[in-house]
């Protein structure tokens, strides 16, 4: 199994404060978004703290051009709020459920277009 989590340096003098207090100069940024091209559209962070990244070019390596022939699932991002699929093809099923948030799972039958309906959540 192989985690994917893409990270990048932000621009010389930007940062933000996550949510424990953390100065943070790298930022995650959403890798399936082929619409998000520079920092502010990218970051995954709340609205507030992504108002405050640069209108900036993404680096090339920021994409990673995966191949969204198929569904694909990941976790380990720790999402918030209710759960709905990314992209046609993307869903995260890590809402948090080991910090109080939703244990979440997706049922998929061979659908190629991925529904909001198909999640199932438990708290």
């Amino acid at each position: 199994m192989e985690f994917v989590t893409i990270e990048i340096p932000l621009p010389q003098g930007h940062s933000f404060t996550d949510k424990d207090g953390t100065k943070r100069h790298r930022v995650r940024v959403r890798w399936w978004d082929t619409s998000a091209t520079t920092y502010r559209q990218a970051a995954i962070l709340s609205t507030a703290e992504r108002d405050n990244l640069p209108e900036l070019s993404l680096p090339e390596h920021a994409h990673l051009n995966y191949p969204l022939d198929k569904a694909l699932f990941f976790g380990y991002y720790w999402m918030t709020g209710t759960p709905t699929v990314l992209s046609d093809k993307v869903a995260c099923v890590d809402y948090s459920a080991g910090n109080g948030g939703s244990l979440v799972a997706y049922r998929w039958d061979g659908e190629s277009t991925l529904d909001n309906a198909k999640f199932i959540c438990s708290t």
